[in-house]
């Protein structure tokens, strides 16, 4: 009976793909709320030609320990390929003077940056336009949730990554505030801190403070009613699938323009994007053929 469900598991993989090339392979990205990890789920995609690596995606569980393995995995599948672009998540924090101090303050994407600029290699963010994604979200949600959400996902970060106090933390705010509202898209909604703790307090209570909103209310795989993040959920969800697009489209045209890739990215990513990749390089396979 196995044996019979995973023959006719591969069927149906088979049929989607072949669907897809028919049409567009982006159908096959998937949607946070349809995907169910199970211990077959792959975190990584490799693509090969000739028996070269195309494209390495991996997938990373976001660290900052110099020792995980995951760096020692990168750093060998970098040195056995040569790459003619570096994708990674994030913006562009620049690199430190040695690998250890770069994974210690930036993590993956930096160590990824670190790489490419010790051998002259380009480097390009996953990130979509902000305004764009700005522009996306605000067909499903008000501007005021939207931009409270960003607040407090930035403060989290912060807290969770530097280990920052309270003051440190409404002083970055501050200043993310004042990048945020000189933008028309953002200049009319929680413009202060006064107004996060305000908005705060109106949905959540004072049980916590703003600048302690837990990691969990911006996991894209869980619900809002579960966690308790009301709204937070939801948009992280809105957000990461948006965020999904884009990443599979900017690493389609890379492969269109024959270069070879490598993209280190949170883990969950990848398998949303792989059978739309994969749809993609048949296509290309395919086409290149004909």
């Amino acid at each position: 009976m196995k044996i019979l469900f995973g023959i006719m598991l591969l069927i149906l993989i088979n049929l989607n793909i072949s669907f897809a090339q028919e049409g567009n392979c982006k159908s096959l990205i998937l949607d946070y709320r349809d995907f169910v990890e199970t211990d077959s789920t792959k975190w990584n995609l490799t693509l090969l030609k000739d028996e070269k690596i195309i494209l390495l995606y991996y997938g990373v569980t976001h660290s900052k320990d110099p020792l995980h393995l995951q760096f020692v995995e990168i750093e060998r599948a970098w040195n056995s390929a040569k790459f003619d672009i570096a994708l990674f998540e994030g913006p562009n924090r620049g690199i430190q003077s040695t690998k250890e101090e770069t994974i210690e303050k930036l993590g993956e994407s930096g160590f990824l940056r670190f790489l490419a600029s010790r051998d002259s290699v380009e480097v390009q963010s996953l990130e979509p336009n902000p305004i764009l994604e700005l522009k996306y979200l605000k067909e499903y949600f008000p501007i005021d949730k939207i931009k409270l959400f960003y607040l407090l996902r930035e403060a989290q970060r912060v807290r969770v990554s530097f280990n920052w106090d309270e003051s440190q933390i409404k002083n970055h705010i501050e200043t993310v505030l004042s990048k945020a509202n000189a933008l028309p898209e953002l200049n009319e909604a929680v413009s202060t801190l006064q107004e996060i703790e305000q908005l705060f307090v109106e949905y959540w209570g004072n049980e916590i403070k703003w600048w302690e909103a837990p990691s969990n209310w911006f996991d894209p795989l869980q619900q809002s009613e579960k966690t308790g993040g009301i709204f937070t959920n939801d948009i992280n969800r809105y957000s990461s699938n948006y965020r999904n697009l884009h990443m599979y489209e900017l690493i389609t045209n890379n492969l269109k323009s024959n270069k070879r890739i490598i993209a280190v990215v949170g883990r969950n990513h990848v398998p949303m994007q792989s059978k739309a990749l994969e749809c993609e390089w048949m296509k290309l396979n395919t086409s290149h053929r004909n």
